[in-house]
Protein backbone atom coordinates (compact mmCIF):
# COMPACT_ATOMS: atom_id res chain seq x y z
CA UNK A 1 0.00 0.00 0.00
CA UNK A 2 1.19 3.50 -0.82
CA UNK A 3 0.43 6.53 1.12
CA UNK A 4 -0.43 9.47 -0.46
CA UNK A 5 1.48 13.13 1.63
CA UNK A 6 -2.16 13.84 2.74
CA UNK A 7 -1.83 10.00 4.12
CA UNK A 8 2.08 10.49 5.67
CA UNK A 9 0.85 13.53 7.12
CA UNK A 10 -2.05 11.77 8.93
CA UNK A 11 0.61 8.92 9.86
CA UNK A 12 3.05 11.33 11.11
CA UNK A 13 0.63 13.27 13.11
CA UNK A 14 -1.00 10.03 14.61
CA UNK A 15 2.34 8.92 15.29
CA UNK A 16 3.30 12.03 17.70
CA UNK A 17 -0.15 12.18 19.20
CA UNK A 18 0.25 9.34 20.74
CA UNK A 19 4.15 9.52 21.69
CA UNK A 20 3.47 13.06 23.42
CA UNK A 21 0.10 11.84 24.79
CA UNK A 22 1.40 8.80 26.54
CA UNK A 23 2.32 9.76 29.86
CA UNK A 24 1.69 12.03 32.61
CA UNK A 25 1.89 16.12 31.89
CA UNK A 26 4.02 18.15 34.24
CA UNK A 27 2.82 20.27 36.51
CA UNK A 28 4.18 23.55 37.91
CA UNK A 29 5.23 22.33 40.94
CA UNK A 30 8.23 20.99 42.92
CA UNK A 31 9.27 18.85 45.55
CA UNK A 32 12.17 19.45 48.20
CA UNK A 33 13.16 18.25 51.71
CA UNK A 34 13.33 20.39 55.16
CA UNK A 35 14.06 18.66 58.74
CA UNK A 36 11.30 19.72 61.57
CA UNK A 37 12.88 21.02 64.97
CA UNK A 38 13.62 17.40 66.10
CA UNK A 39 15.75 16.67 62.68
CA UNK A 40 13.07 14.17 61.60
CA UNK A 41 12.92 14.51 57.23
CA UNK A 42 9.78 16.55 56.39
CA UNK A 43 8.77 16.79 52.21
CA UNK A 44 7.42 20.19 50.96
CA UNK A 45 5.66 20.40 48.50
CA UNK A 46 4.63 23.87 46.43
CA UNK A 47 1.83 23.48 43.53
CA UNK A 48 1.41 27.42 42.60
CA UNK A 49 0.15 26.50 39.07
CA UNK A 50 -2.51 24.02 39.29
CA UNK A 51 -2.97 22.96 42.66
CA UNK A 52 -3.50 19.44 41.54
CA UNK A 53 -0.85 17.68 43.39
CA UNK A 54 -3.12 14.63 45.24
CA UNK A 55 -0.24 12.31 45.33
CA UNK A 56 3.25 11.85 46.78
CA UNK A 57 5.59 8.43 46.62
CA UNK A 58 8.86 7.57 48.65
CA UNK A 59 11.21 4.93 46.78
CA UNK A 60 13.64 3.70 48.49
CA UNK A 61 16.79 3.40 45.70
CA UNK A 62 18.44 0.96 46.96
CA UNK A 63 15.59 -1.55 46.02
CA UNK A 64 15.93 -3.52 42.98
CA UNK A 65 13.30 -2.62 40.12
CA UNK A 66 10.76 -5.26 39.84
CA UNK A 67 9.34 -7.06 36.62
CA UNK A 68 6.09 -6.19 35.37
CA UNK A 69 4.01 -7.06 32.60
CA UNK A 70 4.91 -5.34 29.67
CA UNK A 71 8.26 -7.23 30.10
CA UNK A 72 10.80 -4.16 31.57
CA UNK A 73 10.68 -2.94 35.20
CA UNK A 74 8.98 -1.24 37.70
CA UNK A 75 10.23 0.46 40.94
CA UNK A 76 7.45 -0.11 43.68
CA UNK A 77 7.45 2.93 46.15
CA UNK A 78 7.85 2.02 49.95
CA UNK A 79 5.10 4.68 50.78
CA UNK A 80 2.54 6.72 49.68
CA UNK A 81 0.79 9.60 50.81
CA UNK A 82 -2.65 10.89 49.55
CA UNK A 83 -4.67 13.92 50.25
CA UNK A 84 -8.29 14.77 49.25
CA UNK A 85 -7.95 17.60 47.40
CA UNK A 86 -4.47 19.59 46.18
CA UNK A 87 -3.26 22.91 47.73
CA UNK A 88 -1.52 25.88 45.40
CA UNK A 89 0.37 26.22 48.93
CA UNK A 90 3.57 25.63 50.16
CA UNK A 91 3.11 22.21 52.23
CA UNK A 92 5.23 20.36 54.52
CA UNK A 93 4.45 17.08 55.27
CA UNK A 94 6.42 14.62 57.87
CA UNK A 95 7.72 11.76 56.02
CA UNK A 96 7.29 9.52 59.48
CA UNK A 97 3.68 10.55 60.00
CA UNK A 98 2.03 12.90 57.08
CA UNK A 99 0.39 15.86 57.76
CA UNK A 100 -0.91 19.49 56.43
CA UNK A 101 -4.25 16.51 55.71
CA UNK A 102 -1.77 14.30 54.00
CA UNK A 103 -1.81 10.94 55.12
CA UNK A 104 0.61 7.93 54.57
CA UNK A 105 -1.72 5.13 52.53
CA UNK A 106 1.17 2.63 53.86
CA UNK A 107 3.23 1.78 56.93
CA UNK A 108 6.17 4.51 56.11
CA UNK A 109 9.43 2.18 57.31
CA UNK A 110 12.11 4.08 59.36
CA UNK A 111 14.75 5.38 56.91
CA UNK A 112 18.25 4.26 56.96
CA UNK A 113 21.02 7.19 57.25
CA UNK A 114 23.08 6.61 53.68
CA UNK A 115 19.98 4.83 52.01
CA UNK A 116 19.17 7.50 48.71
CA UNK A 117 15.07 8.20 48.75
CA UNK A 118 13.30 9.41 45.93
CA UNK A 119 9.98 11.56 46.67
CA UNK A 120 7.73 12.31 43.33
CA UNK A 121 4.50 13.84 43.32
CA UNK A 122 1.55 12.88 41.11
CA UNK A 123 -1.76 14.40 40.35
CA UNK A 124 -5.16 13.03 40.54
CA UNK A 125 -4.69 9.77 38.62
CA UNK A 126 -1.25 10.22 37.78
CA UNK A 127 -2.24 12.86 34.86
CA UNK A 128 0.15 14.99 35.99
CA UNK A 129 3.85 14.42 37.49
CA UNK A 130 4.81 17.28 39.50
CA UNK A 131 8.36 16.97 40.35
CA UNK A 132 10.80 14.80 42.76
CA UNK A 133 13.64 14.60 44.74
CA UNK A 134 16.49 12.56 45.44
CA UNK A 135 18.23 12.80 49.28
CA UNK A 136 19.78 10.71 51.91
CA UNK A 137 18.51 11.23 55.38
CA UNK A 138 22.36 11.85 56.10
CA UNK A 139 22.05 14.87 53.44
CA UNK A 140 19.51 16.33 55.61
CA UNK A 141 21.57 16.52 58.82
CA UNK A 142 23.02 19.53 57.59
CA UNK A 143 19.71 21.25 57.55
CA UNK A 144 18.14 23.28 59.85
CA UNK A 145 14.03 23.91 60.39
CA UNK A 146 13.30 26.01 57.82
CA UNK A 147 16.36 25.50 55.59
CA UNK A 148 14.53 23.67 52.02
CA UNK A 149 17.18 20.90 49.80
CA UNK A 150 16.00 20.88 46.61
CA UNK A 151 17.08 19.75 43.18
CA UNK A 152 17.41 22.10 40.01
CA UNK A 153 17.89 20.29 36.57
CA UNK A 154 20.95 21.51 34.65
CA UNK A 155 22.69 20.62 31.35
CA UNK A 156 26.52 19.08 31.72
CA UNK A 157 28.89 19.56 29.27
CA UNK A 158 28.35 16.34 27.48
CA UNK A 159 24.40 17.41 27.33
CA UNK A 160 22.73 14.91 29.97
CA UNK A 161 20.26 16.90 32.40
CA UNK A 162 21.34 16.27 35.78
CA UNK A 163 19.87 17.67 39.74
CA UNK A 164 22.24 19.96 41.18
CA UNK A 165 21.39 20.31 44.35
CA UNK A 166 20.33 23.97 46.25
CA UNK A 167 19.76 24.80 49.82
CA UNK A 168 17.04 27.82 50.37
CA UNK A 169 15.03 29.40 53.25
CA UNK A 170 11.29 27.70 53.14
CA UNK A 171 9.84 31.35 51.70
CA UNK A 172 12.36 31.23 48.64
CA UNK A 173 11.28 27.88 47.74
CA UNK A 174 8.90 28.20 44.69
CA UNK A 175 8.84 26.81 41.31
CA UNK A 176 10.60 28.44 38.38
CA UNK A 177 7.40 30.25 36.83
CA UNK A 178 5.48 30.70 40.11
CA UNK A 179 4.30 34.67 40.73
Amino acid sequence: MRLTPTGLAAVALCATAVLTGCGPSPAAAKVGMTVDDSGSPVIVLEDCKEGDMVELQLFDESLTPQPNSTGGTTSLPIAVYTVSKGSKTVQQIPVTRGGAGWEPVTVVPELRPSTSYKVRSWGKGHKSFGGQTIFTPNDLKALKPGEVRYGVQVKTASGVYQDEYHVAPLDEFAPSDCD
